[in-house]
């Protein structure tokens, strides 16, 4: 899990974020990346891909790469800058494509990008949206409430998590609604988004809307030093069992993390990226946008822990769409799968923490 992004939301990732420091928003620079040419048919598991999946995530994309500014990719030949003109070009080819026709749109990949591999050492982690149950009101069920964004939140650094959570914005009419579970809440918010079931029926849609620009301490690395557990076994089911089975102490660790979010009502049924457009389960990636801008086609060759296996892994190859990122995600190889919502998402996310390799796609007529 990771804070996830809208725009100009910050981020940090599954599972390698328990352990490591996260905040902030990828921005663009020129950087040189070791990249080598490959064929289509020397990557494993292209040809049986269901590409047309990835069709539908890179479709999301084109109403932001042709109405944006030009976009700037590493390549194996320095930094490749891509016109808008040529996004437009391309997503006019996506878009004649059949819902549904994988042969069709694993042909339009092929036709209009070259792939390349990254020569850095690959790390994929996961992230999912998180739901809670919750109210528009506050009763003896729902007291931990959930914040908007102040008006007086600059980009300084603001109240601590443990002054908010004392109640220091009490009063002020910030609360977006109520829930039950503080762990969950504090989930939502390593996540960057999520849904509230709400007691009144209906479902609220949470989106990032700024933090306290304190810094992020990741709880699982206060858990390995407080001699709890150990390193492998810091994975998020394992901490959320633990802060819930010992919800005195597990305030206070929670606390050690300064960094609070705020949210807002998207009113959208989707989870948005930072690149401003909805998320595809399995599809959407978040990346290190310094070196790949959002839209941009992303081959990953890694494993995925199987459904509720400690330990045990299986190949997980597919063609994905960067559309998110966070400052966890650093490096040219380094990815952050989105897995939707509901306990099977939460389990991958929560332990997927992978090597493995990255093959980025680059527009071969531009």
């Amino acid at each position: 899990m990771r804070w996830t992004v809208l725009p100009g939301r910050a981020a940090c990732l599954a599972a390698a974020g328990l352990l490591a420091a996260c905040a902030g928003v990828g921005g663009s620079s020129e950087r040189r990346v070791a990249m080598a040419p490959v064929s289509f048919n020397e990557i494993s598991g292209w040809a049986s891909d269901k590409h047309a999946e990835a069709l539908v995530a890179f479709r999301r994309s084109c109403p932001k790469l042709t109405s944006g500014p030009e976009t700037k990719i590493a390549t194996d030949g320095g930094t490749k800058t891509i016109a808008p003109a040529e996004w437009a070009r391309i997503c006019s080819t996506a878009g004649a494509v059949k819902a549904g026709d994988d042969r069709a749109a694993r042909q339009f990949f092929e036709s209009n990008f070259r792939p390349l591999i990254v020569q850095a050492p690959g790390k994929f982690t996961g992230y999912f949206e998180p739901d809670m149950r919750g109210s528009r009101a506050p009763s003896r069920l729902f007291t931990v409430p959930v914040y908007r964004r102040p008006s007086d939140l600059t980009d300084k650094p603001y109240y601590t998590r443990a002054e908010i959570e004392q109640g220091i914005l009490k009063g002020q009419g910030l609360e977006i609604a109520w829930v039950q579970d503080p762990v969950a809440l504090f989930e939502v918010q390593v996540q960057g988004s999520g849904r509230v079931q709400l007691a009144e029926g209906g479902t609220l849609t949470l989106g990032f809307d700024g933090s306290n620009n304190r810094p992020y301490t990741a709880i699982g690395k206060v858990l390995v030093e407080m001699g709890v557990m150990n390193k492998d076994a810091a994975t998020w089911p394992a901490i959320r069992d633990w802060l819930k089975r010992n919800p005195q102490q597990a305030r206070d660790v929670m606390r050690k993390n300064e960094r609070y979010i705020f949210f807002k009502d998207t009113r959208t049924a989707s989870v948005t990226g930072a690149e401003g457009v909805p998320l595809t389960a399995q599809r959407s990636i978040a990346v290190d946008t310094t070196l790949t801008p959002y839209g941009t086609p992303i081959w990953i060759d890694t494993v995925r822990p199987l459904a509720r296996k400690p330990g045990a892994t299986e190949p997980y190859r597919r063609l994905t769409i960067a559309q998110d990122t966070g400052a966890a995600i650093v490096g040219p190889a380094r990815g952050d799968v989105f897995f939707g919502n509901g306990a099977q998402a939460a389990d991958w996310a929560g332990r997927m923490n992978s090597d493995g390799r990255a093959i980025v796609l680059i527009p071969n007529k531009s």
